[in-house]
């Protein structure tokens, strides 16, 4: 789905806080002069906005193939008004987020984001940074100063999305009327473009399970390495002698941030959600293995974590116990069989048990999964499907095709429950934004 024309805060976040590729020179006054003249085009608080700030903007909405009006009419005129406001209201969320003691970023997290937009410019470009260099600097840009930006305009941005996160907490429960949602969809549905071709599947997923012995032999070791942290030795070096995460243990163990929902185990998140910052857990079981869990971080939601993993052995004969399982519950569906008659494991991997996703986004998939599904027809079960998890573990995976969907316009009901999230949305962050400006002095010039 398009983006509609009108940005809401949150979305103004991301817009305005990604630089355009190459940023172009203006002469503000005068199109075709060399020399740059600004001026100050908004007060807010204890700073300015100025009006290449808004120029700017309008050549980054150009350069991504955005109708702009021509300089100097009417409708130019009204945009840079509707861009200096956004602007102004960006300004007004930056200073209360940086007044918020309870909302930070760190600089892990900022050189993560960086090091992902930076790829991503970099392959838009052409593929290699010496090229980017290269164009950067004829453009009249110093490399090293663009990258700067790139940065801290990705710490603002993480800043803000956190910021409005912890006060939509603070904010009851927004009413939106059906009528309005059906309203909205009707004035903007020109600007949906085409709904993609879809498939909806129910899912069950059966992962081996290790024998009794192997998992009370991993618990005992488990026991070991928890015992000697009691006694003062240091996680992290714990971590690395020991735990079985290949991906976190040079690591020190560390898993980064989490928030509920983002996929971790249902078991380990429980526990990790009830620590308190500091606290190492006893040894708490999931279908990888036993784990010893700290919290080393809480932040509003967010949890920063690390664990040791001390994995229980898989043998053959577990692997071939859970594929003859799920050879069974294929069977069975295709014969009528209920995917609720089953313990449905999806959760347990951080999966839903029933999804509808656009058919070109099957590669996110595991790639026998994912040709599995494609050749399938709808009604269709599929399956046992056997794909590697990760950490050695191997999953089966049985599915059921419910609907198959060609790509056409957007009807309401695709698109009913999305809008009224975001029109719900759009006004928790409209009485956010109406309390702080009441608090911010916004003197507007342009």
């Amino acid at each position: 789905m398009r983006q509609t024309a009108r940005f809401i805060p949150a979305l103004l976040v991301a817009a305005f806080l990604v630089p355009g590729l190459l940023g172009a020179q203006v002469g503000l006054d005068d199109p075709s002069s060399d020399e740059l003249v600004d001026k100050v085009a908004a007060v807010v608080g204890d700073s300015i906005v100025l009006y290449s700030q808004v120029l700017e903007q309008i050549g980054r909405m150009e350069a991504q193939g955005m109708d702009v009006p021509a300089p100097g009419t009417p409708e130019m005129q009204q945009m840079e008004r509707e861009i200096l406001q956004q602007l102004v209201d960006q300004q007004v969320l930056l200073q209360a987020a940086d007044r918020d003691t309870l909302v930070a970023v760190s600089d892990d997290e900022v050189e993560q984001r960086f090091q992902m937009a930076w790829q991503e410019q970099i392959n838009r470009f052409g593929g290699t940074e010496e090229q980017f260099r290269q164009a950067v600097e004829q453009s009249g840009e110093n490399f090293s100063q663009y990258q700067a930006t790139l940065r801290e305009e990705i710490r603002r941005s993480l800043l803000l999305q956190r910021y409005m996160q912890e006060q939509m907490r603070t904010i009851g429960q927004v009413a939106v009327r059906d009528a309005e949602v059906r309203e909205f969809f009707e004035r903007e549905r020109d600007r949906f473009g085409e709904r993609p071709a879809t498939l909806s599947l129910r899912q069950v997923f059966l992962q081996p399970r290790a024998s009794d012995e192997a998992r009370a032999e991993a618990r005992e070791r488990a026991e070991e390495v928890l015992q000697r942290l009691r006694d003062g030795e240091d996680f992290e070096e714990l971590a690395e002698r020991y735990s079985d995460d290949p991906g976190t243990r040079q690591q020190g163990g560390d898993l980064g941030w989490y928030r509920r929902g983002d996929g971790l185990v249902e078991d380990f998140e429980d526990v990790a959600f009830a620590m308190r910052e500091g606290q190492i857990s006893g040894v708490v079981e999931t279908p990888f293995g036993a784990h010893i869990i700290r919290v080393d971080r809480v932040r509003g939601a967010e949890r920063k974590i690390r664990h040791i993993l001390i994995s229980s052995e898989i043998t053959p004969a577990d692997e071939a116990r859970a594929r003859e399982r799920a050879q069974e519950i294929a069977n069975e569906v295709r014969e009528g069989a209920s995917f609720r008659d089953y313990d449905l494991e999806a959760a347990q991997f951080g999966l839903p048990d029933s999804i509808t996703i656009a058919q070109d986004q099957l590669d996110q998939f595991p790639d026998a999964f994912a040709s599995a599904l494609r050749a399938a027809s709808e009604g269709e079960v599929v399956g046992p499907v056997e794909f590697p998890l990760g950490q050695g573990l191997t999953v089966f995976a049985v599915a059921r095709i419910d609907r198959l969907r060609d790509a056409g316009e957007f009807q309401f009901e695709d698109v009913r429950e999305q809008l009224q999230a975001n029109l719900r949305e759009q006004r928790m962050e409209e009485r956010i934004l109406e309390r702080l400006r009441q608090r911010t002095y916004v003197d507007i010039r342009l």
